[in-house]
């Protein structure tokens, strides 16, 4: 569910390109997403009504800040971000969160990683140290290379903060109505800035491949892997999750290599595999353990 919701939103990457190609902008980009996305969110939030009265003034108050920080920070230097470097490259940078969260969890989290998780975070990066060498030969204009990756590094930064966090405040409240609440919250936020940032709500409908990719973007860049990696959050520990989630960058490389006609080769094709055992080497390790039967009392 990791991989897969991970997947998902490292390719909505490659579909941002090709929003930005017919002339929108960041805010643009997100505000559509959120237009598309939005509705779903309302509709569980309108099923989960009469669970939103037990939730604690604290837990609203992390989430909102989880919303402005998680989703419309990160979002918003994800994309400006996107506008200097290739798709393939801000998977790389961003997907370096895994090592923070590790070692958020180690110094913030009291936890104790075993020797197979460090081993799985350092053959992803190690991998995805490989796949940057490739990415960096195509680069233009170094000053625009290092802005648009400072952004992103940022961004996952930021990410890194936002999943040891909401961790507990999604296992007490549930996936569905956290999900739903903090996306809404998103939504406003994000709605609020492109007014007044732009304000030409026209431009998002200017066609149909425009709002196509908007209800792309929406639904199976937002909504489905929100719900997917949200539940996983809930299920595993931070650090495997973080780790596992590295295999989506990886994909997004392909698929986007497979788009240009260009397949990975030598070393980048060595970080492709890399990443993907580190990720499988998480994965083994994220499962929590089977339950010991104990011999009944007399």
């Amino acid at each position: 569910m990791v991989i897969l919701g991970s997947f998902l939103f490292c390719a909505k990457g490659i579909v941002v390109k090709l929003m930005f190609a017919e002339g929108l902008t960041p805010s643009g980009v997100m505000a559509l997403r959120m237009l598309t996305a939005t509705p779903v969110f309302m509709i569980m939030l309108a099923l989960r009504w009469k669970n939103i009265s037990k939730i604690s003034r604290k837990d609203w108050g992390l989430m909102a800040l989880l919303s402005f920080a998680g989703y419309f920070l990160c979002s918003l230097l994800n994309m400006t971000g996107l506008q200097y470097v290739s798709v393939g490259l801000e998977r790389v940078i961003l997907f370096s969160y895994p090592s923070i969260v590790l070692a958020g969890s180690i110094l913030f989290q009291g936890a104790r990683p075993s020797g197979k998780m460090y081993a799985a975070c350092g053959l992803s990066w190690v991998g995805l140290t490989l796949i940057i060498r490739e990415e960096i030969s195509f680069a233009g204009d170094a000053s625009l290379i290092l802005l648009g990756s400072s952004l992103v590094l940022l961004s996952a930064i930021i990410y890194a903060g936002y999943i040891l966090v909401a961790k507990p405040v999604i296992q007490r409240i549930g996936v569905p109505l956290y999900t739903g609440i903090t996306m809404v919250f998103c939504a406003i936020t994000i709605l609020s800035y492109f007014s007044v940032n732009d304000g030409n709500f026209r431009s998002l409908f200017s066609s149909n491949i425009v709002i196509g990719y908007g209800a792309a973007i929406g639904i199976f860049g937002t909504v489905i892997p929100l719900l997917m990696l949200s539940y996983a959050l809930s299920r595993i520990n931070t650090s495997s999750y973080a780790i596992i989630s590295s295999i989506g960058p990886v994909a997004t490389i392909l698929i986007a290599t497979i788009y240009v006609g260009k397949m990975p080769e030598g070393l980048q094709l060595l970080g492709v595999l890399l990443s993907v055992a580190g990720g499988l080497l998480a994965t083994k390790q994220g499962r929590p353990p089977k339950p010991k039967l104990q011999p009944a009392k007399a």
